[in-house]
């Protein structure tokens, strides 16, 4: 045995049989040790310099910082930092930009088949809704309604929301999903899924006070108020650092099987509307023809009065004058009022007889019958000259 070392040892030896080899990978380990310092050297330089270093965009995020997985209760948000990186420190970044969440909750499993009408590719007659499977919500006046809503939220407080909210690792990316005993899937929790929750409780709970005739056609705007104002309440009580932005509700649909029945009434009470609309512009116009009228009567009415007024006032002031001369000398005021009147009444008279006084003699008198029309004697005469 010991002559096999010291053979060995001699072949590895200067000169020896294994001499090149043994240089070669003494030659490859100081390389390989050299670069392994200048890496580890360089990750240290990295690790105290560029390693720990992040910007916030106040205007984009806020920053978080974890150290050793325990949040410090600092909110970095605007400037440059240096902190010591991973895994002493863990950066997370909370978006100030708006968010969006939808809620399907009270939307049936087959979502599509409340945007189809009777002979557009339904085939057979509508299923039932099914509990546990298909969404929905029933009403004040005991009626069934599908909606989607969506919510633009905005983050106002970051450390609320990351210590309030169970906000996975990446604040933009799925909530985590929660498993069982038996690896079986039990939901989601996280920011998403909080909001989401919150606000199929303030819908659930508001619509049952609401009429369906007025979320569909009437008062909608004011429902989608009537969930956000709750919401806001619930959010603030909550104190999780997230203010509502906007509520929108996209869709609002009966069940399938009485989208049509919907759909008449909703035609019958446009038509109504039309015809009331109608019959107002019809009571506008009359009540103005009315008013127009009435001013046009009125005018005629005082101008009458005035010219009653008018001539009353003459005659009066004829009266008095022919009483002040009717005082100084009856007998000629008398005369002449006859004359007058009688020359008034005669100026009517188309033919003239006058028949004097011949007492004890005989008198006659001749009266021309037939007479020739003076229309046609003009006419004749016309005639004549031309």
């Amino acid at each position: 045995m010991n002559e096999e070392n010291k053979q060995v040892m001699t072949d590895a030896g200067e000169g020896g049989q294994f001499s090149q080899g043994i240089g070669a990978l003494s030659k490859m380990l100081k390389v390989a040790f050299r670069l392994l310092t200048g890496i580890i050297i360089l990750m240290l330089i990295y690790f105290f310099t560029l390693g720990g270093l992040f910007i916030v965009d106040s205007t984009k995020e806020s920053i978080l910082r974890l150290q050793f997985g325990k949040y410090t209760g600092k909110v970095y948000t605007e400037g440059w930092y240096w902190v010591f990186p991973y895994p002493v420190n863990t950066i997370i970044s909370i978006p100030k930009t708006n968010q969006t969440v939808r809620s399907f909750t009270y939307m049936p499993a087959d979502r599509l088949s409340l945007f189809k009408r009777a002979g557009e590719g339904t085939e057979g007659e509508a299923k039932p809704l099914s509990a546990g499977k298909d969404g929905y919500l029933i009403t004040g006046d005991n009626c069934i309604l599908h909606t989607e809503w969506e919510l633009v939220y905005r983050v106002t407080k970051p450390d609320l929301y990351y210590e309030k909210c169970l906000t996975p690792a990446k604040i933009l990316g799925p909530d985590d999903v929660v498993e069982g005993e038996k690896g079986e899937k039990l939901g989601t929790r996280g920011a998403t899924t909080l909001l989401q929750n919150t606000l199929d409780e303030c819908i659930l709970k508001e619509t049952a006070s609401w009429q369906i005739r007025d979320i569909l056609y009437d008062r909608t705007t004011d429902y989608i108020n009537a969930v956000q104002a709750r919401l806001e309440k619930m959010l603030a009580k909550m104190n999780i650092g997230v203010s509502v932005e906007s509520l929108a509700l996209p869709v609002k649909r009966p069940p399938v099987q009485t989208i049509e029945a919907f759909d008449e009434a909703m035609s019958a009470g446009t038509q109504a509307a039309t015809e009331i609309e109608a019959a107002r512009g019809y009571a506008i116009e009359a009540e103005n023809l009315a008013k127009s009228q009435s001013e046009n009567i009125k005018a005629d009415a005082e101008a009458y009065r005035k010219r009653i007024v008018a001539e009353v006032m003459a005659d009066n002031k004829y009266f008095t004058s022919i009483l002040k001369e009717y005082k100084r000398n009856p007998d000629a005021v008398m005369v002449s009022l006859y004359s007058t009147t009688l020359g008034d009444a005669l100026s009517k008279v188309k033919d003239k007889f006058l028949v004097g006084r011949n007492p004890g003699a005989k008198q006659e008198v001749r009266i021309r019958l037939n007479p020739e029309p003076a229309v046609k004697n003009n006419a004749k005469k016309d005639g004549e000259s031309k």
